[in-house]
């Protein structure tokens, strides 16, 4: 669910579950089931734990920016 303050309104979205999604990963969900207290002080404590925990700090660092085209961009690119 989506909450937009500005118009006071909650939007439903539907599609599958990232695999490293910080709040719906399978990942996630195992270790909150697992021990719910110690999740939720090191979520709150560390801000990089959920990214961490969820595998999104290693496929950010996965990327290299060498081959990612920018869209604003004067080159003609040919995707």
């Amino acid at each position: 669910m989506r909450g937009d303050l500005n118009t006071f309104e909650i939007k439903c979205m539907y599609g599958e579950a990232f695999d490293s999604c910080t709040g719906c990963s399978q990942t996630i969900q195992t270790a909150y089931l697992e021990d719910r207290f110690t999740f939720m002080v090191n979520a709150c404590n560390d801000s990089d734990y959920l990214e961490g925990l969820s595998g999104l700090t290693a496929m950010n660092a996965a990327i290299d920016f060498d081959d990612v085209a920018s869209l604003n961009s004067d080159d003609d690119i040919d995707i």
